[in-house]
């Protein structure tokens, strides 16, 4: 099925871990928000012949994902606070998706690495965490089956 014609809901955006290099994944559960970030550094090749304007290449490419959500510590189908906190005490490097699970929308995959975990608790509020991942390597876009 092709990709929708009409403005995707936000709410159909997700983020989810994969142990196993991208077979299975797992959703980030209770997530409030969910945001992707692909960056290029410039090169400057700024010469005399320039002409007084500046000269670009492109140079490294980087990628991060984020989120935020509500903390829940018994979630059995879905990753929780408790299990990102267990992936960025062990270093382990994952593999990430971002996006739509709907069918012909587009994902963003990836290796990379929990960079931050907080959790914050305000008087009579939500106890929220936030999250941030940092790219290593290649961002690739695929469609979702």
């Amino acid at each position: 099925m092709p990709a929708s014609t009409n403005v995707m809901n936000g709410t159909d955006v997700i983020v989810a871990i994969s142990t196993d290099g991208g077979t299975t994944y797992t959703t980030v559960g209770k997530a409030t928000t969910a945001s992707l970030q692909m960056n290029m550094e410039v090169r400057d090749v700024t010469t005399k012949d320039s002409a007084g304007w500046r000269e670009l290449l492109g140079g490294l490419k980087s990628w991060s994902l984020s989120g935020e959500g509500m903390v829940t510590y018994n979630l059995t189908s879905k990753v929780g606070f408790s299990d990102l906190f267990g992936h960025i005490s062990s270093r382990t490097r994952l593999y990430f998706r971002f996006g739509s699970t709907t069918s012909g929308e587009k994902q963003y995959k990836g290796y990379g690495f929990l960079t931050s975990l907080s959790q914050d608790g305000g008087v009579e509020d939500n106890n929220s965490f936030s999250f941030s991942i940092e790219g290593d390597g290649a961002l690739t876009e695929a469609t979702a089956s």
